[in-house]
C-alpha cells in the first residue's frame, strides 16, 4: 500500500486567517465606545453634554441615529471581510460600502483626531465635554486603520490575479476615462483651493487649519493616484492614493450635503467656501472613482483575452 504525503500548509499561510479575524475583532472593537455613547444618549442620558439643549432637536436625535446604522454598517462589512461567504458577495457589495468607510474614517485618523488632541480643541464650545471629541475620533481612526488592513487582506485574496495583468483600459472607454479624469481633477483642485481658503478665514484656529490642510490633501492625492492610473502607471501606490481620495472627497461631501438638508448644527449653511469645498468633493470624489475604475478595467479584459493553452507564472 502507497501513501501520499500531503502539503502541510506554511506557517505564514496557516496563521493568515486567524491574522484576519483579529483585525476584524479590532475594528469591531473600535465602534464600541462610539455605541456605547450613543445608545445613553439615545436613551435620554446626556452623558459628556454640557448643554442639554444640543441633544433636544429632532434633527440631532435622527443624527444619533444614522450614524449608530453607520457603524453597524461597519461592523458588518468587518465581518464580510473576513468570513468565507464575504468572497461570494458581489463586488460592488464590498467596495462601494468600503470605499464609503474609508472616505470617512480615513481624514478622521489622519487629521481631524490630531488636531483634536494636539490643539485641544475636545468640545466646550460646542455643548459637549472635553473628553467625547477625543473618544469619538478616536474610536474612528482605529476603526478606518484596522478596515484599511482588513480590506487589505480581501482585495489581495480575491482580486490580485485579476489585477495582475497590466492590459491598458479597453479603448471602447477610454474618451470617457479622460472625461472624468479631467472633471475630476478640476473639482479636486477646486476643492482643496476652498478647502485652504476657509481653514485660513473661518476663525477655526490651529485646529480648523490641520484639518482644512488634510481634506486638500486627499483631494489632490485622488487626482494624483487616478490621473496616474489613466496613464497606466498601476502600482500600489497610485491605486490607494486614488481610493482613499476620491473615497474622502465623495464620502464627506455627501455627508456635508446630507447634514445640511436635513438642517442639522452640523450644517454647512453659512460658510460658502466650506459648502463649495464638499460640493465640489463630492463630484470630483465620485469623477475620479469612475476613472479609476475604467483605468482598472483593461486587466480584466487582458485577462478573459489569455489564450486558453496558457499556464499560470
Amino acid at each position: 500500500m502507497t501513501t501520499t504525503s500531503l502539503p502541510l500548509p506554511s506557517p505564514t499561510t496557516s496563521r493568515l486567517p486567524v491574522v484576519r479575524r483579529l483585525v476584524a475583532g479590532a475594528a469591531i472593537a473600535g465602534t464600541l465606545p462610539y455605541l456605547g455613547l450613543k445608545a445613553v444618549w439615545l436613551s435620554g442620558h446626556p452623558v459628556g453634554v454640557i448643554d442639554p439643549a444640543v441633544m433636544e432637536s429632532t434633527s440631532m436625535t435622527v443624527l444619533n441615529g444614522v450614524t449608530v446604522a453607520m457603524d453597524l454598517c461597519v461592523i458588518a462589512l468587518a465581518v464580510a471581510l473576513t468570513a468565507a461567504w464575504g468572497r461570494r458577495l458581489p463586488a460592488a457589495a464590498v467596495l462601494l460600502p468600503g470605499w464609503v468607510a474609508s472616505g470617512l474614517l480615513l481624514p478622521i485618523a489622519v487629521s481631524v483626531l490630531p488636531a483634536t488632541l494636539l490643539t485641544g480643541s475636545g468640545g466646550d464650545g460646542d455643548g459637549l465635554a472635553g473628553w467625547v471629541r477625543p473618544l469619538v475620533y478616536g474610536g474612528f481612526a482605529w476603526q478606518g486603520a484596522f478596515l484599511l488592513v482588513a480590506f487589505a487582506f480581501y482585495a489581495r485574496q480575491r482580486w490580485s490575479e485579476t489585477l495582475r495583468d497590466a492590459g491598458p483600459a479597453p479603448e471602447a472607454v477610454r474618451p470617457l476615462m479622460a472625461a472624468t479624469v479631467a472633471g475630476g481633477t478640476v473639482m479636486a483642485a477646486l476643492s482643496a483651493v476652498l478647502q485652504v481658503l476657509y481653514g485660513a478665514t473661518s476663525g477655526g484656529g490651529a485646529a480648523g487649519m490641520i484639518v482644512a490642510v488634510g481634506g486638500a490633501a486627499f483631494a489632490a492625492a485622488g487626482a494624483a493616484g487616478v490621473l496616474a492610473l489613466s496613464r497606466g502607471t498601476r502600482t500600489t501606490a497610485t491605486v490607494v492614493a486614488g481610493w482613499s481620495g476620491s473615497a474622502a472627497m465623495f464620502a464627506w461631501g455627501l455627508w456635508s450635503a446630507a447634514t445640511t438638508m436635513g438642517a442639522s448644527d452640523l450644517s454647512a449653511a453659512g460658510h460658502p467656501a466650506y459648502g463649495l469645498a464638499q460640493l465640489t468633493g463630492l463630484l470630483g470624489g465620485f469623477a475620479l472613482a469612475v476613472a479609476g475604475l475604467l483605468a482598472l478595467s483593461g486587466r480584466t479584459t487582458a485577462a478573459h483575452e489569455r489564450p486558453r493553452g496558457a499556464g499560470r507564472v
